[in-house]
């Protein structure tokens, strides 16, 4: 019984990083990449901004607004409790992944901290699977 009172710190861990780093931190990172991106890269960061806010509605957007109810509310679920979780993040992050390939591109480090977001989101994942 300790272990359903006490769980490990990995999950909670996963849990307050997937709540309340990574979605707000990818949410920057595309609103500045939506800033500085030119044509397609500038579509992808939006494409990914507007999937991260998405996630933060779904997170805390339904209890601000007291929607209990609806088909907004069904979606809002689904869409955070995919893959648990973490599917969610995963797919906010892909249009700013395939964004990074370019090879020439201003602000190199912002790639490299949504790569450490990432890595982190998969090896936090990976822990409690």
């Amino acid at each position: 019984m300790e272990s359903l009172f006490k769980p490990p710190p990995e999950v909670l861990a996963f849990l307050a990083f997937k709540k309340y780093i990574y979605l707000q931190t990818l949410f920057v990172l595309s609103m500045f990449r939506c800033l500085v991106d030119v044509k397609s890269e500038r579509q992808l960061a939006l494409a990914s901004l507007v999937l991260t806010a998405m996630g933060l509605f779904a997170l805390f957007g339904l209890s601000f607004f007291e929607i209990y109810s609806g088909p907004i509310r069904q979606f809002s679920l689904w869409w955070s409790r995919l893959a648990d979780g973490a599917g969610m993040m995963m797919a906010a992050s892909v249009p700013l992944a395939i964004a990074a390939i370019r090879l020439h591109r201003r602000y190199r480090w912002l790639d490299g901290l949504h790569a450490v977001l990432l890595i982190t989101l998969i090896a936090l994942w990976g822990m409690i699977m």
